[in-house]
Order: C-alpha cells, then sequence, then structure tokens
C-alpha cells in the first residue's frame, strides 16, 4: 500500500514516515511539505493513501482535498491529522468524503489499525466510505462509518459513548439515535458483540488463557467476561475452547 504524507512540519513527516514503514508491504511513495508539492507529485504517480494535515503555508489540506474530489484524484481515501478539534473542520471532511480525521498528537496504535482496515477494504474492493445504505444521507452513513472503525481501533480499552461521540464531534444523543437507526442496535451491544468475535479468535490460540483474552478486548474482570461470553453463544469460554479441539480432532 503506498501512502503520501502531507505536514508542513517536518519532524511529523519523518516520524509518520518511520512508523509506517516499519510495517511490511506498506510503502512511504513521498514526503511533501505543503499542497503545491503534493499536487505536483499527484500529477505524475498514484497512491493508494493520504495523509494530510490541515492548516499549511498556502493551501490549505481541506482545499486540498477539494481540488482532488473535482479532479483525478477523486478516490483515494484521506487521513486527516489536524493539530485543531474544530467542529467546522470536522464537518467539512465529512462532506468531502475524508476517510478519517484525527487530531494530533496523534495515537499511533489507532492510525496503524486503520491504515490496516483501509487497506483490508482495498484489496477487497470496498469503498473507504462504505457503510449501511439507509435513509438519513451520506453524511450520516460516514459518521456510522467513523463510529465503527473508532471501536474497531480502540474495542481493548473502556470506551463510552460519549467519548465516540466526542471523538466524531457529535452529541451522545445524536450518535446513539444515529448508530441504532443504521445498525439496528446500540453502540454498546456492537460493541460487546465485536469484543466477543474478537474473542473467539484468541480462544483458538491455546497460548492465551481465558484471563488473559478477557483482557485482551477490554475486560477487567475475567468472571464477567465467561458469563457474558456465555450469555452470547451459549457456553463459557474454556467450553468454547475444549469444542474447537474437538472438532479439530474429528475425522
Amino acid at each position: 500500500m503506498r501512502i503520501l504524507i502531507i505536514d508542513d512540519e517536518e519532524r511529523i513527516r519523518q516520524g509518520l514516515s518511520r512508523l509506517i514503514s516499519s510495517q511490511p508491504r506498506w510503502t512511504v511513495s513521498a514526503l511533501c511539505p505543503d499542497a503545491g508539492a503534493a499536487l505536483a507529485y499527484l500529477a505524475e504517480n498514484t497512491v493508494d493513501v493520504i495523509i494530510t494535515d490541515i492548516r499549511m503555508p498556502g493551501m490549505s489540506g481541506l482545499d486540498l482535498i477539494q481540488r482532488l474530489r473535482d479532479g483525478s484524484g477523486g478516490e483515494v481515501p484521506i487521513i486527516i491529522l489536524s493539530g485543531y478539534a474544530d467542529f467546522h473542520y470536522a464537518q467539512r471532511a465529512i462532506e468531502l468524503g475524508v476517510a478519517k480525521y484525527m487530531t494530533k498528537p496523534t495515537n499511533p496504535r489507532e492510525l496503524l489499525a486503520f491504515l490496516s482496515q483501509l487497506e483490508g477494504r482495498l484489496e477487497t474492493g470496498r469503498t473507504v466510505s462504505e457503510a449501511p445504505r439507509q435513509e438519513g444521507g451520506e453524511v450520516a452513513n460516514l459518521l456510522v462509518a467513523r463510529a465503527i472503525d473508532y471501536l474497531e481501533a480502540h474495542y481493548q480499552e473502556k470506551i463510552s459513548l460519549r467519548e465516540v461521540a466526542a471523538a466524531l464531534y457529535i452529541s451522545p444523543n445524536y450518535l446513539s439515535e444515529l448508530f441504532r437507526r443504521h445498525t439496528g442496535q446500540t453502540l454498546s451491544d456492537y460493541l460487546q458483540r465485536l469484543r466477543m468475535e474478537k474473542a473467539r479468535r484468541y480462544l483458538g490460540d491455546v497460548r492465551y488463557k481465558v484471563s488473559d483474552i478477557a483482557r485482551l478486548v477490554g475486560f477487567t474482570d475475567s468472571r464477567y467476561f465467561s458469563s457474558s461470553f456465555k450469555k452470547l453463544y451459549g457456553m463459557r469460554p474454556l467450553d468454547y475452547r475444549n469444542s474447537l479441539a474437538v472438532r479439530e480432532e474429528e475425522p
């Protein structure tokens, strides 16, 4: 996956480059100090993902995105890294179809997790902004997609509706209603199922104890994790692991 980085601070450009280059199959195609240099590069080259700042000398990151959306670079997934947690910036970014809006200082794990999701979507031919298509408008669908992306990146942590809403620059009540309308479930129910699906994968690896898995998927109490797992799947985690072993032994 080829990634273009645009930021007027060399320290940030180099830091992002080291972070991304440490991952197999990802390449930093170019480091650009401003939007003009990025446009010149993109006129001769193609990339899979663009990471850009908003406030830069000359043309802003948002104006750059508008130029790309109006031209031949309209489908390239774009991640914004901004030092400004400003609602109006975020709103315009959503309108422009930005894949993700992140504030500085950037959480490296969150960025890598989202890039991994982008890579998977690009490989399967899905559009980055793909989300449940029901009434409510494209912006609403994108907000639900961003909420799901956030849960995917942070499911190991303690997450609240308020925290997810703050990351999206919308109110918790609005996010709650929007999420339920487009997914058919509450955000907390979706998170619970997500954690349990991750737990099922971990249970297939005998190197992990049940208590370890509980912690890895965001539970501080392993007993509560076990009871929650049984409520959803009808058996406790250890019984589920044993059932996997029996299946492997069957001819």
